[in-house]
């Protein structure tokens, strides 16, 4: 889904690795000086909500770097759980742990 702001593309928000009722939430914003302006936080809720009205989609996961710290408070204010800390990636030339999260019912493991 393309993610518009004064009538320009700048950026998107998708569902990837789709299974059943499960989908991995992908949100990005290429313009910095657009970054914490809560128009990511704005597309992953309607990107959410359009997955569950449309397709069903009742668990969702996301991913972020310890470093971007912008990126990782969006999961937080819709209501992801933090369920680990696997895997590291370079974010802005500095090395960070990834962070995933999980919106929706609760899996035994």
């Amino acid at each position: 889904m393309a993610i518009e702001f004064e009538g320009r593309l700048i950026g998107y928000a998708d569902l990837a690795q789709i299974r059943t009722n499960a989908a991995e939430l992908g949100i990005a914003i290429g313009e910095s000086g657009l970054w914490g302006k809560g128009i990511g936080f704005l597309a992953a809720g309607r990107m959410i909500e359009l997955a569950r009205e449309k397709y069903g989609i009742t668990l969702f996961n996301a991913e972020t770097n310890e470093e971007n710290a912008r990126s990782r408070t969006m999961p937080e204010k819709l209501d992801f759980v933090e369920i680990s800390r696997v895997g590291r990636e370079a974010y802005l030339g500095k090395d960070g742990r990834l962070i995933q999260y999980r919106l929706g019912p609760v899996i035994e493991q």
